[in-house]
Parts: C-alpha cells; structure tokens; sequence
C-alpha cells in the first residue's frame, strides 16, 4: 500500500516498512556483487580530473584510505552522486561521510551550480544530546499517520502556523514553526520539541514503525508508549549542479544524478520524492551515459592537476602550531545553525559570511598529525 507522507494531497509513498531507503541500498548491493562489477570500496573521491587538453572530465582523484594511497580513475563519462549531506550544520540527518563532497568538486571543477542556499530541514531529528545519532531522522510517515507535535510546555503547536494541515504541512512550515516555538522558549528539555505517536496505540506504532520503534529502543527512548524529543535536522540540499533532460552538466563527460543535481524539487523536497528522484535520474543517467560513451573517445587525465590537488591536500602534514580540526568543525556546525538555518536575516548572512572566511583561514593552518593511511584527522581536514 502507498504510505501518508505529509505535504500530500493523498497518500501517494511507496515503501518497504520504515526503511525503504535501506532496503534499496542493500538490493544495490546485491545486484553488484552478483554481476561481478568492480567497486573500491574504503576510496574517496577527492577531485575531478579534466583530461590532458582541458576540454572535458576524464575521470577523477581517489584516495585508498586504508593504504594512503591516490589513484587516479579514467572514463569516458563519470556520474556525479554522492549524495550530497549538508553535514555542516550542528543538527544534521545524513551519515557522517556525507560532507557535500560531489558538489565541492564540482564546483572547483567548474560546473555551474544553482539554489545552493535551498537547503531543507526534516521537522524530526532524534535528539540525544552530544550522540553522533543526534539529528538521525524519525520518518515522515509518523506524522503522516497521525503523530503530534508538542512543544515543551506539551501543547500541540502547529495549529499556530498551519491550522488547515497541522502536523501534516510540509517540512519548511513544519520545522520553522518548531525552531520558532524553541526560540520563543517553548523548547523541550534538551532544547527540541516532542513527536508524540502513543495515543495511536503500541501495537499499531510497533507493528507499523519497526524500524523507528527500534532506532528509539536503542537510545532509551520508547515511541510507541511515550513522547520522544526531536529537533528540526538538516537533511537535504536542493541545490546542486545545473543538469539537462539527460543529466549532463555543462562540462563535457560529466553527468550528475539525484541530490548533487538540482532543479527537481524547487526550494523544498517533498517526503518521498528523494527516493523517486534517485532511482528516476540514476535510471536516466545510466541510461544516457551508455549511449553517450558509444561514440567518443577514451580521455586522458591531466596528470599536472592530480599532482596539484595532492600537493594542495597533503599541505597539512606540515603545518604546526595550528588549530584542532575538530574544535574548527564543531565551530562551523554552530555557526551555520545560528546563522544560516532555518530562519536567516541579511546581517546573519553576512556575519557569516565574513567568520567563514576567517575559518577558511584558520583550517588552512591546522595541523595533520600521522601519514595517510587511515587517518581520521585527515578525513576530518578534507571535509
């Protein structure tokens, strides 16, 4: 059956359970190790390579991270999906390696990007504290179904600010109206507000929401009998790289799929969408990208510039004296929350802007301690 996800005018969201995005990712899997396709696993993509003559992407930088390792991969076409992750807020849903890397590169690659400030906020991510589980998301569809939201003195708030669709209004309404209840001093305990599925009794929350009854289990928290403390997360960037009907970018031999892309959802993603989007465009860019290598020739990367980008990446081995790189990343968490969250003004925008360039700065100098085989200090600094 088809799942209510709020925003809908009627229940429209295929799904497997509560899980479905892991459940596709996990029959991905599945179809690649039973054909045989070569995949590295533990590399990351640092940079994307123009070849020798600089007229298209010939392919990209990796880095081995458990040999320390660069190599550089050639292709014909390369297909940007990385996902993107706006990982630079403090509260944040999508998994720690997601630090919009894809769209960093290419960026400097010169791809032309678009409604990059458009990024979205799902009204409920657990709050628990310093966790790293902190900001993972409590799905949609309990809302969907009925669940309500409190503020902190456990009043049901949205009537304030969408009295027509309640806690069923779409993600932008939903989690500004919870950020504003919080600033207002309404906030819960631990500065969230409270999701509430109980009164739609435990058997129905646990034999409908497994996986979230389970995802609270696992931190103290009982859903299916008790208010659960959440927060507004940053869960999706709908800004992203320029694309065509065919999914090709303005750079020749690049292609970019789902959230590096941009253009699908407007300034906000309804819930569902992004699992239509990812398997509708990663289809279409498949399929383009076959009848697209058919016909040209296999490109040589520039070799100069991958030396340039290990060089550039590498510098921080040598610095001393710097600061911690984790103190500057929990710095630009708060940062971008406080100034270029859910609500934002023009002065915010701009201090930011100005404290971003000193922390650019300050990143630059941090130091790097050990080499580069399975580094996470590293890892960190490239974020």
């Amino acid at each position: 059956h088809q799942k209510a996800f709020a925003g809908q005018s009627f229940d429209r969201t295929v799904h497997r359970g509560d899980l479905t995005g892991i459940e596709i990712m996990s029959r991905l899997m599945e179809q690649v190790m039973r054909r045989g396709i070569p995949a590295l696993e533990d590399h990351r993509a640092i940079a994307l390579l123009p070849s020798s003559d600089g007229n298209r992407i010939a392919g990209a930088l990796m880095l081995d991270i458990r040999r320390g390792a660069f190599i550089v991969v050639q292709a014909k076409a390369t297909l940007l999906a990385t996902g993107a992750g706006p990982t630079m807020y403090k509260i944040a849903a999508p998994s720690a390696e997601k630090t919009t890397d894809g769209l960093a590169m290419a960026y400097r690659a010169g791809a032309n990007c678009m409604d990059m400030e458009m990024v979205q906020f799902h009204p409920t991510g657990l709050l628990v504290g310093e966790s790293g589980i902190s900001g993972t998301v409590l799905e949609e569809g309990l809302r969907g179904v009925g669940g309500y939201l409190l503020n902190g003195l456990m009043e049901r708030y949205m009537a304030n600010y969408d009295p027509r669709r309640l806690e069923r209004s779409t993600r932008d309404v939903v989690s500004r109206s919870s950020y504003l209840e919080i600033m207002a001093g309404r906030g819960s305990t631990h500065g969230g507000v409270y999701i509430d599925v109980s009164h739609l009794g435990a058997e129905f929350v646990e034999a409908n929401f497994p996986g979230m009854v389970e995802r609270c289990r696992d931190v103290g928290f009982d859903l299916a009998r008790e208010a659960v403390e959440v927060s507004p997360t940053a869960h999706y960037i709908m800004g992203g790289v320029k694309i065509d009907t065919t999914c090709r970018s303005n750079l020749e031999g690049l292609f970019v799929a789902s959230e590096d892309s941009c253009g699908v959802h407007g300034a906000n993603r309804l819930g569902g969408n992004g699992v239509a989007c990812s398997t509708v465009f990663g289809g279409m860019a498949g399929d383009h990208m076959a009848a697209y290598i058919a016909n040209c020739e296999a490109p040589t990367a520039s070799m100069p510039q991958a030396r340039d980008v290990i060089t550039r990446i590498t510098a921080p081995f040598g610095n001393s004296g710097g600061e911690d790189v984790y103190e500057l990343r929990d710095e630009l968490k708060a940062l971008m929350w406080e100034q270029v969250g859910l609500v934002r003004h023009a002065s915010g925008l701009e201090a930011a802007k100005k404290a971003l360039e000193v922390l650019q700065q300050r990143a630059q100098q941090a130091p790097v301690r050990g080499g580069t085989r399975l580094n996470a200090e590293w890892q960190e600094w490239l974020n």
